[in-house]
């Protein structure tokens, strides 16, 4: 599937699944190399899988005025902390690479909390903005994610 076109700009570009248990990063939708890279990803006792995937999107795929802050925002460490406070779904929007070009997309993390409220899994949605968006600059505005 060719994500570089404007034709299906109102689905998601990408949706993952994140299974913490079992330091699982399953892309559902998404470009090919995302998910050969996510499939690459090793066992490792310093770092999960997820924390390896937001590590190497930050790096590659991200523009780098916004990799620092997409870090901070998108870590498992914030994500514990975002969700143990609330239910509400974390969200950033950045400009990434897709295909050649950078453009606008807005992530979105929504919890999947077990009994007790432990979080145990999480879905990650990324969309296009859409020419002209001014939605963008929600994240000027309060802690744009950030606990």
């Amino acid at each position: 599937m060719e994500y570089s076109s404007k034709e299906n700009r109102r689905e998601y570009f990408k949706v993952v699944l994140v299974r913490r248990g079992a330091d699982e990063y399953v892309i559902l939708k998404g470009p090919e190399e995302e998910k050969f890279l996510a499939g690459m990803l090793k066992d490792d006792y310093n770092s999960t899988r997820y924390e390896k995937m937001i590590q190497l999107l930050a790096e590659e795929v991200v523009q780098k005025e916004y990799r620092e802050k997409f870090y901070a925002i998108f870590s498992m460490e914030n994500m514990l902390e975002a969700f143990q406070e609330k239910e509400e779904p974390v969200e950033y929007s950045y400009p990434r690479k897709i295909g050649e070009k950078m453009e606008w997309v807005t992530t979105r993390v929504y919890p999947r909390l077990q009994q007790g409220r432990k979080l145990e899994e999480f879905m990650v949605y990324v969309v296009y903005h859409e020419e002209g968006c001014t939605c963008v600059t929600g994240n000027a505005e309060g802690n744009a994610g950030l606990s």
